[in-house]
């Protein structure tokens, strides 16, 4: 059985995420980040744009709605991390020496930071992981031998109206 494309992009989305978390750890570690990897807006990087494009087909299901706010902490913590690995140092702590201090202690703020990164990206992770689960299990139901009430969650029984509501259109788009 073909993967469908919801869930395919679904798995490059989270596949970006994670490339986008590994650079950022990559970065407390020292490693430098090209322009492209600099912190962005949550809207504006490949998974934002999914969550916010074609993601945004799947609202129906509860677990949808979880997504945002965690990927918005993510980001958050990311530009924290950022500031802190590329603040310069300047006035007083260059006249007096402290510039090593400031970016050690900088550094050690930024290490900090990474268990709130991670745990961010692990209930995103989860998340979706439970998004792709609904999908598939919505998809796989025969229409027309399982009544709406057994259904599992609500978002499957949203999701299932909006998909009969589709197709009545589309019947009578085509009539």
């Amino acid at each position: 059985m073909p993967v469908p494309d919801t869930i395919q992009q679904l798995r490059s989305a989270r596949a970006a995420h994670k490339a986008w978390v590994v650079r950022a750890e990559a970065l407390v570690n020292g490693l430098p980040v090209d322009q492209e990897q600099v912190p962005i807006v949550a809207t504006d990087c490949a998974f934002g744009r999914w969550l916010y494009g074609e993601g945004s087909r799947l609202q129906g299901f509860s677990v949808f709605n979880k997504i945002e706010p965690v990927h918005n902490a993510l980001h958050k913590t990311y530009m924290d991390i950022f500031k802190l690995l590329s603040e310069e140092v300047s006035g007083m702590n260059k006249l007096f020496g402290q510039g090593k201090k400031l970016k050690k202690d900088n550094k050690y703020k930024a290490e900090l930071l990474l268990p709130r990164l991670q745990s961010a990206y692990n209930d995103i992770i989860m998340f979706l992981d439970i998004l792709e689960k609904d999908y598939l299990a919505l998809k796989a139901q025969p229409k027309d031998k399982v009544p709406m009430e057994e259904l599992q969650t609500k978002s499957f029984r949203d999701v299932a109206k909006m998909m009969d509501e589709l197709e009545k259109d589309v019947d009578d788009w085509l009539k």
